[in-house]
């Protein structure tokens, strides 16, 4: 090796051992940005501060200047990477303020000291109007008067009902509201923790989540709600118990818990006089029918879709009764629910779908259909009723056909004459010792006798409604348990719908919309063993609780097993008493 490359091997040696060798040391650098630079008075805008540089320890921003606004939330963050044995760090420091007057406010520059030396950020200028509309979410939204206890306090947090005395079914609005001072900064980092109440005896349905400001004597708060819909299922007094509410906070101080006082509620019962096909159902609503098609075959299918549309308890609507129809057969078949919830009320469709098959051709009249129910507004009961449906059914494939007329007959041909046989005896095959004969007048017997049954039970099937849903909840029962694993549908909701629906089968009698005791009350006077009704009662009190907590899919596979095993033994039982 040459003098020369000796030379410059220990020359780049010297100056990578030294340091020298660096390009440039990165400065360090903070910078500042928000998400806004116009609100109204009532908004708030959101203060990023980025420090970077080549630190261990992550240099902390000074916002002390920030006298014209409130920080009401903080949060930091801090990403971290090593290459080539430098360290780099940068720091994301997020405030969310609150401007405290109108008109050209400015974030001062936000200083940070790294190393003795000081490095700040320009200033920025937020351009504050006054607050002319409600903020976006706080529609409808009333003022509030200074609730009980709150005294001036940095977080609080209420629960309040808007009807304490409703009627059997009808929907309350249950609003949990937090109290946050904008004057007093939350840890952003964290989650709150809203754990609301079990709501038991209660359908819930959870609404809106409007935040917005008001004003409380001298302080201004930051409002959150948590609306919930309501609807009792039980009679008098039900106690709902505390919401709990836990604030973070942060990495020095502790987290802060907050509860609500519970909330008492009278639920009264629905006044005498309902009509005679009145299910419990209560709000407003309006019922429509249609077919799917008004030309049909015999035994084809129609398809009858009954829809009930309107605001109130959806899930709980029971399919209204149908009118007898002479001459078809009946089948259900799907149930499909859709909510709507707004303007604080639960709206919406639940649709039911019958699957129809005449059995004889003819001109048919599907008569009105009617859905009754309570309107508390109107404190009366409603009465919505449907048109008359008009169907066509044509004779089935093959039905009268002409018979085809038979062949001209043959001409004769003259044969040549055989000769006679030695004997003229002629030989009896269907002797009546031969088993044969028997048989060919036994195999006629038995065709006629398989079509009388057939006849006869298709004819019952006809004109006997009730022996027809027996004859078949069974299978749909396991239809609809099956379904559950193939379309991973809510596995609460099915089973809920098979249970129901094979005793409704079974018992030809409504049971959908009664309470469990009420249920119970039905299948003991039916003469169903004591057991039995307590296996049916466990597992309703369990889809009841699982439907609105949440649980493993372990227990809901669980309950589905029980649910199969439990229509498993009923039907056991209805065969042992010929039902």
């Amino acid at each position: 090796m040459s003098l020369k490359k000796i030379s410059a091997t220990l020359l780049i040696t010297i100056l990578l051992l030294t340091g020298w060798g660096k390009t440039t040391l990165a400065q360090p650098a903070i910078t500042a940005q928000v998400d806004r630079t116009s609100l109204s008075l009532d908004g708030q805008v959101q203060l990023t501060v980025i420090v970077s540089g080549e630190f261990s320890a992550l240099p902390t921003p000074n916002v002390t200047g920030l006298e014209e606004f409130a920080i009401i939330g903080n949060s930091t963050s801090q990403q971290t990477s090593i290459i080539n044995g430098q360290i780099s760090a940068k720091g994301i420091f997020t405030f969310l303020l609150q401007p405290l007057r109108e008109g050209t406010l400015t974030i001062p520059p936000i200083t940070v000291a790294i190393d003795g030396q000081i490095y700040q950020t320009e200033a920025i200028e937020i351009q504050v109007s006054a607050s002319n509309s409600p903020p976006p979410g706080s529609e409808n939204v009333p003022s509030l008067a200074a609730p009980n206890g709150l005294d001036q306090q940095n977080l609080f947090v209420e629960a309040v009902v808007d009807n304490p005395t409703p009627y059997l079914g009808q929907q309350i609005l249950y609003t949990f509201r937090f109290y946050q001072a904008i004057d007093f900064p939350i840890n952003l980092g964290g989650r709150l923790d809203y754990q609301a109440p079990a709501f038991t005896d209660f359908w819930s349905q959870t609404l809106a989540q409007p935040q917005y400001t008001t004003q409380v004597g001298e302080r201004t708060y930051t409002v959150t709600e948590v609306r919930t819909a309501l609807f009792p299922a039980g009679l008098n007094e039900i106690v709902i118990k505390p919401a709990r509410l836990v604030v973070p906070g942060g990495l020095f101080n502790p987290d802060v818990v907050l509860e609500t006082d519970p909330v008492v509620v009278n639920v009264r019962s629905l006044p005498p006089g309902a009509p005679a096909d009145f299910n419990g159902a209560v709000g407003q609503f309006e019922l429509r029918a249609e077919l799917d098609k008004n030309t049909v075959q015999v035994d084809d299918t129609v398809t009858l879709h009954l829809q009930i549309e309107g605001a109130g308890n959806i899930d709980a609507l029971t399919e209204p009764d149908l009118p007898e129809l002479a001459g078809w057969r009946l089948f259900e078949s799907d149930v499909f629910t859709r909510l709507d919830p707004r303007d604080d009320q639960v709206y919406g469709t639940r649709q039911f779908e019958r699957l129809l098959v005449p059995a004889q051709p003819g001109e048919f009249t599907i008569p009105a259909i009617s859905f009754s129910y309570y309107d508390p507004q109107a404190e009366a009961y409603q009465t919505s009723t449907t048109e008359p449906l008009a169907v066509t059914v044509l004779p089935g494939e093959g039905e009268f056909a002409e018979l085809a007329e038979p062949a001209d007959p043959a001409v004769a041909e003259l044969r040549e004459l055989k000769p006679v046989p030695a004997s003229l005896r002629t030989t009896q095959f269907f002797s009546l010792t031969n088993p044969v004969y028997w048989l060919c007048w036994l195999i006629p017997l038995l065709i006629v006798g398989m079509i009388y049954v057939f006849q006869t039970q298709r004819q019952r099937l006809i004109s006997d409604t009730g022996y027809a849903r027996r004859l078949q909840a069974k299978r749909l029962a396991d239809q609809t348990l099956n379904s559950s694993a193939e379309t991973n549908r809510d596995v609460y909701a099915t089973a809920h719908r098979a249970l129901l629906g094979y005793l409704s089968d079974k018992l030809n009698r409504p049971t959908t919309g009664l309470t469990t005791a009420a249920l119970a009350e039905v299948l003991d006077q039916e003469g169903i063993e004591r057991g039995l009704i307590e296996r049916i009662s466990v597992i309703l009190r369990q889809i009841e609780i699982s439907r609105f907590a949440p649980s493993e899919e372990a227990a809901a596979q669980s309950l589905l097993h029980d649910t199969r095993h439990l229509i498993n033994d009923l039907e056991k039982f209805f065969k042992r008493h010929r039902r």
